[in-house]
């Protein structure tokens, strides 16, 4: 289930991600410095993640079998997103018995995690409320050393990374498509630097080989944006999240998927790729429908095949959200102004959210989850 804490997240997430959608496109290289990553398999990982990570072990019978029938097939990658509030108790003790037994749960599954612990996500900040200043941002690099944030993650980390490690974790990314809010706002991007830069010496300091990072979107890659920049000397690797859809939140025709792919990479200039999420929605409201979905997935999948520099991309996401959860989402939006947004767009919003999914609300696969066991059943 989802709790009241994720489903407020999720919905500053897609207040957010129409936002994130109007930065303008062009296609400058970052030239990304080709970086491995040690605890990864060599060969493509394809994984997919449960959205709001919810628990494995809420899925019923049916869910079950498909994703088993995939990791059957070869899926073999998870994105799990955890919270810091997830992470210690209120007294802030370190608390792992929830990560622990999700990532038990994956090892079972056979699935190798891809974890985010959103500190930032989509424009806002998931942090404990005595972490964060009156309006509710790390500020300035002289908050981080008054509060003592760096420290106190670091004794979450001390827990955490050895479990990680255990489990088969390759990757930390220590948050999420922030890069829109921090282009605007310096002094928070130095001190989000300043912690990631802390952070990923800690963690290094347990575990050599983890990889460490944040996870930009795409309009970051193609603008090569000031939070781009100013991550990329201090992390291991950027992550991204690829989906074809438009500025206006139309889905490209499926004739421009391949070529605003390759841009992408091309933008990306070469070097080791994560994609954290790879993503072909379905809602008609978009201009998709579940065969687009299912064709857009092939294209992807097409291009990640002929790309060696990609090694891991995870489909987002496995399933819908049932009906009384979408029901819970259109409610709220619709119930306020939203700053101005358009109705039609929160619609398209809320539909973009609700189906996202292999699998619908009712366990029927959709076309999109035969194009990925395909896919699985074709990999050497």
């Amino acid at each position: 289930m989802l709790t009241d804490t994720r489903i407020l997240l999720i919905m500053n997430y897609i207040r957010n991600i129409f936002i994130l959608c109007l930065t303008a496109l062009s296609t400058l290289s970052f030239s990304q410095t080709p970086t491995s990553i040690p605890l990864l398999e060599p060969d493509f990982v394809l994984g997919t993640t449960l959205y709001g990570s919810a628990d494995l072990e809420a899925l019923n019978s049916k869910d079950r079998s498909l994703l088993d029938a995939l990791v059957n097939q070869g899926l073999g990658g998870f994105t799990y997103y955890v919270d810091w509030m997830d992470l210690e108790n209120e007294a802030q003790e370190v608390q792992l018995g929830t990560f622990t037994d999700t990532l038990e749960r994956l090892h079972k599954l056979g699935l190798v995690p891809f974890v985010n612990i959103t500190v930032g996500d989509s424009g806002g900040y998931n942090l404990p409320s005595d972490l964060l200043n009156d309006s509710g941002a790390l500020l300035s690099p002289e908050l981080l050393a008054e509060t003592h944030v760096i420290e106190r993650f670091g004794r979450i980390l001390d827990e955490l990374i050895p479990v990680l490690s255990q489990y088969g974790g390759f990757y930390l990314s220590l948050g999420n498509e922030m890069g829109e809010y921090l282009d605007l706002n310096e002094l928070e991007l130095q001190a989000y630097v300043q912690f990631v830069t802390a952070a990923k010496t800690h963690i290094q300091s347990i575990n050599p080989d983890m990889a460490v990072g944040v996870t930009l979107t795409i309009g970051d890659i193609l603008t090569s944006s000031k939070t781009l920049q100013a991550f990329k000397p201090v992390v291991d690797v950027i992550p991204f999240n690829q989906g074809p859809i438009r500025a206006d939140f139309s889905v490209y025709p499926t004739h421009e998927i391949r070529t605003h792919f390759e841009e992408v990479l091309a933008a990306y200039g070469g070097g080791t790729i994560l994609i954290q999420e790879l993503t072909c929605p379905s809602p008609e409201t978009m201009g998709a429908s579940p065969a687009w979905q299912a064709e857009c997935y092939e294209i992807l999948l097409d291009v990640i095949r002929e790309t060696p520099d990609i090694r891991f991309a995870s489909i987002f996401s496995f399933q819908d959200f049932s009906d009384e959860t979408c029901d819970l989402f259109r409610d709220a939006l619709f119930g306020e102004e939203l700053d101005g947004l358009p109705q039609n767009i929160a619609q398209i919003l809320t539909d973009y959210t609700c189906y996202l999914g292999l699998i619908d609300g009712n366990s029927q696969p959709k076309p999109a989850y035969e194009v990925i066991l395909k896919n699985l059943q074709q990999r050497p």
